[in-house]
């Protein structure tokens, strides 16, 4: 048995999560948020050190005693990139990739301040193979630390929201897992689009959306991208984030529709979850299924591979 509290520093609040993972499945047994943003890069300004103040009330009260800790970062939070790459890159190679990536984006930067991995993106085409490299200062680690620190337990996971998304759906939505999916993320001024196939990523990108009134635009764009280039159908799109209002989730539903994915929907973080939650965290979780996704993942084992540069 393994207890794993997941930490979502995400652009609005902190989202908490404390998972059992055992041989009868996965049970939720705790679930909270902060009033506050905790910014890691601004760590000492009074929004964040109210935000830290919350989540120190919140481990001295919580019943559940976690094993480790993983934590979670929104896209807009890292450096998320992406560069040509192949399915048997070296590890040298890799490293080279990303120092360069490092020094073209902060020349004045050295590599060693810097904590880095990739996750290979390789559909069928191999022309359309990609690396998409996640690029994170390593004072944003130290401050990490600091915030958990009074747990006393080891930060043994950290992933960026879309890929902690997709493992919440892999164990959340075992009949879908050998299929074409489309995920979007809707939060800020941003949306990610990525694309699973069989469970595998094939698919990234991060869009700026100045009008979300255009989400479905957006949306009919990235599809005309992905299909027929990287697969040749979708079987069904997933919506979540912070920014899913009742109004994007109808835009980005019609969308869908029209573009003949007839699968459309808020993605439900807790689908296949156990839960010792009160009946009043329960009716939170129904409003908030969709805002939970990268949190629960996060506690889950990765279901993609992760290329770590030392």
């Amino acid at each position: 048995m393994k207890k794993i509290l997941s930490i979502f520093l995400n652009i609005d609040r902190a989202y908490l999560t404390g998972i059992t993972i055992d041989e009868s499945g996965v049970s939720l047994d705790y679930i909270n948020s902060t009033i506050h943003h905790i910014d890691l890069e601004n760590f000492k300004t009074e929004e964040s050190r109210n935000g830290v103040a919350e989540m120190n009330k919140f481990f001295f009260e919580m019943d559940f005693e976690p094993d480790e800790i993983s934590v979670t970062l929104p896209s807009e939070s890292v450096l998320v990139s992406k560069f040509p790459g192949k399915h048997d890159i070296t590890d040298d190679e890799l490293t080279q990739l990303l120092n360069l990536e490092i020094r073209q984006l902060y020349p004045q930067c050295d590599p060693k301040d810097y904590t880095t991995y990739a996750v290979p993106m390789l559909p069928d085409n191999p022309k359309l193979h990609q690396m998409m490299a996640v690029i994170v200062p390593n004072e944003d680690f130290k401050a990490l630390e600091e915030l958990v620190q009074i747990l006393n337990k080891p930060i043994v996971k950290f992933d960026i929201t879309q890929l902690n998304a997709h493992t919440c759906f892999l164990y959340n939505y075992p009949e879908m897992v050998d299929k074409n999916i489309i995920f979007v993320c809707v939060q800020g001024h941003f949306m990610d689009v990525s694309v699973l196939s069989a469970g595998k990523p094939i698919y990234y990108n991060l869009l700026a959306v100045s009008d979300f009134k255009k989400v479905g635009e957006f949306l009919e764009k990235e599809y005309d991208k992905i299909v027929p280039n990287y697969v040749d159908e979708i079987h069904a799109c997933y919506f979540f984030g912070v920014g899913l209002t009742k109004e994007i989730n109808m835009m980005l539903w019609e969308t869908a529709s029209l573009l003949g994915i007839f699968e459309a929907k808020r993605l439900n973080s807790f689908r296949m979850l156990k839960s010792n939650l009160s009946k009043r965290e329960k009716e939170y979780c129904s409003r908030t299924l969709h805002i939970y996704p990268a949190c629960i993942g996060a506690g889950l084992p990765a279901q993609h591979k992760i290329l770590n540069v030392e």
